[in-house]
């Protein structure tokens, strides 16, 4: 019944249920005299049914005969007898006799009345007077309506777990005939077409090795503008977005009576991501059509997608007016959405106005709107995307997630941290170096400059004086300072790696190192006027300072300790 709601026929949808056309038929001809006996027209149950056949006079000529009795239950004359005779409190036999039936079917109405009292909300006591029914018979009576509920709601569970998986089987059935064979070898010649024709091979020449005449090579040419279409790998299903197969499948869930929940339950989704899709894709009538969802859906994902100020004549003409008047993108954005609150189209973000205003491949409003803006900036220099932004871009780097796992533990020595402090002027400078493990840390001075060969120089008079063991790599920010790191490694060995830029977190034991080396040269100082000795004086007072994650040792015992213990192979 899913199928024939969606508008498939008789045949394909008693072929995906499984069953015969005349068990179909029956199926259509018990649901429309239902709709017909809740008192709906003809034409209205027929499209509720969603199925239309010659059968339908046949099928309406049976609704006036349609009693819902079995036929072979007793008529209905006798029944009123027994009731009539009952209720004026004659007793159950004699009751029987006046209706000409036998005691167990009257028993059997009895026990049908009983049912019905209680499922009206009538208690057991009030069933038992009005039907004089002894504490016995009417326990009895209610211990097996107990027990039929109970097996018809397992019943009812069972039918809806059944109905699901045979409605993912009937989606993938879909999915699988949507490309005929006769579809699928077209779409093979045509592919083995274009690889002859991207290794040089002529149209003649093409259609002779694929067996097909010339002219269907010419068509295929002229479809494509007389161009080769470019190679693009078959997009692969990352399950991020919903495909045909759990389309059809909510709307034959839908049409099975399942809630959203359930719904998002049997395909593994958020019931959120099912009323999402619902309210986007319902047409005017309320109805799920999973193609046509499918193929807006997938128009929606496309890009790039048509500017919303160059699409929408309107909305550019109430933004145009209300820079005129110095508005800010934000005062625009949030007085549309307070003055036009039904209207949907009238909806647009401050980042759309600015990014059309201040982007170089903006579109939708004149440069000249901006000198309306609050700054009267004509360009936006983005941070992020733009290879200029601060100073030369550091060629080679390898960056910090390449660096070796044991450098993040901290249990192994070696690993270094570096920076520059910067002294007035950007004249003068420091490195400033920080061992992971120990917290040991030196300091280079650099009074004339910091260029990438006087930095390369510092570090490796520093490292100079180390064992192997204790120079395994070093971590630096991407200043420019070091542009000749290539040569370091090369002079030192230490391979060198790069922090993610503005991210100093990723070097934290030497940025802290940095605000302690500040202490004793503050900012904007000159840092040339301080000779080697206070500069080595400084760096023994900062390494015996005992720190709380060494347990209150001192920095330089524990480096000590690292450079006497017995040398392990460096990598």
């Amino acid at each position: 019944m899913a199928s024939i709601k969606q508008g498939n026929g008789l045949k394909p949808s008693a072929r995906a249920a499984g069953i015969n056309k005349e068990v179909g038929y029956r199926w259509l001809r018990e649901n429309y005299l239902g709709l017909r006996g809740d008192g709906l027209s003809p034409v209205e149950a027929t499209a509720a049914l969603g199925f239309d056949t010659s059968r339908l006079p046949a099928w309406e000529a049976a609704v006036d005969g349609a009693t819902g009795r079995h036929h072979l239950q007793t008529n209905v004359e006798s029944e009123a007898k027994f009731w009539a005779a009952f209720e004026d409190g004659i007793s159950l036999e004699r009751s029987a006799l006046a209706g000409g039936v036998s005691r167990s079917t009257a028993y059997r109405w009895i026990q049908i009345r009983f049912d019905q009292l209680r499922g009206s909300k009538a208690t057991l006591t009030r069933c038992q007077v009005l039907l004089r029914l002894t504490d016995r018979r009417c326990r009895g009576f209610e211990r097996e309506r107990l027990a039929r509920l109970a097996k018809e709601r397992n019943a009812a569970a069972a039918a809806q777990h059944a109905a699901a998986l045979s409605s993912n089987r009937y989606a993938e059935q879909v999915v699988a005939s949507t490309v005929s064979e006769a579809q699928q070898r077209r779409a093979e010649r045509d592919t083995k077409y274009w690889q002859m024709m991207r290794e040089g091979k002529s149209n003649a020449e093409a259609c002779r090795l694929l067996g097909m005449h010339r002219r269907t090579g010419t068509s295929l040419r002229r479809a494509n503008n007389y161009q080769i279409p470019s190679l693009k790998p078959p997009q692969v299903a990352t399950g991020r977005y919903l495909d045909v197969r759990e389309r059809l499948q909510i709307a034959d869930l839908l049409n099975l009576g399942f809630s959203m929940r359930r719904v998002a339950y049997e395909l593994g989704r958020q019931p959120s991501t099912i009323k999402r899709e619902l309210d986007r894709h319902r047409d005017a009538e309320g109805r799920y059509l999973p193609r046509t969802a499918d193929h807006d859906a997938r128009l929606q994902r496309s890009r790039p997608k048509v500017h919303k100020l160059v699409a929408d004549p309107r909305l550019r003409g109430l933004v145009q007016r209300k820079l005129n008047r110095c508005w800010s993108p934000d005062e625009i954005s949030g007085w549309m959405k307070k003055t036009y609150p039904e209207d949907q189209e009238l909806r647009i973000c401050p980042e759309t106005i600015y990014r059309s205003l201040l982007l170089p491949q903006g579109q939708g409003l004149h440069k000249r709107y901006a000198a309306r803006l609050r700054t009267g900036r004509r360009i936006r220099k983005t941070r992020w995307h733009t290879r200029t932004n601060r100073g030369s871009r550091i060629r080679n780097m390898r960056m910090i997630d390449q660096r070796p796992a044991e450098v993040g533990t901290r249990l192994e020595a070696g690993h270094w941290e570096g920076d520059l402090i910067v002294g007035v002027g950007s004249v003068s400078a420091m490195v400033t170096l920080r061992e992971r493990k120990t917290q040991y840390g030196m300091i280079v001075n650099l009074p004339r400059d910091h260029t990438a060969a006087s930095v390369n120089a510092a570090i490796a008079s520093a490292f100079a004086v180390l064992p192997p063991s204790l120079k395994r790599t070093l971590t630096w920010d991407q200043g420019v300072e070091m542009a000749s790191h290539e040569a370091l490694t090369e002079a030192t060995g230490i391979p060198v790696f790069f922090a993610e830029r503005s991210s100093p977190w990723q070097r934290g034991a030497n940025e802290n190192f940095n605000g302690l080396v500040r202490q004793y040269f503050p900012k904007g100082t000159n840092l040339a006027v301080h000779s080697v000795r206070h500069v080595n004086h400084v760096m023994r007072e900062l390494n015996t300072r005992p720190r709380k994650n060494l347990n209150y040792d001192t920095p330089a015992e524990r480096f000590r300790a690292e450079h006497k213990a017995p040398k392990a192979a460096v990598a």
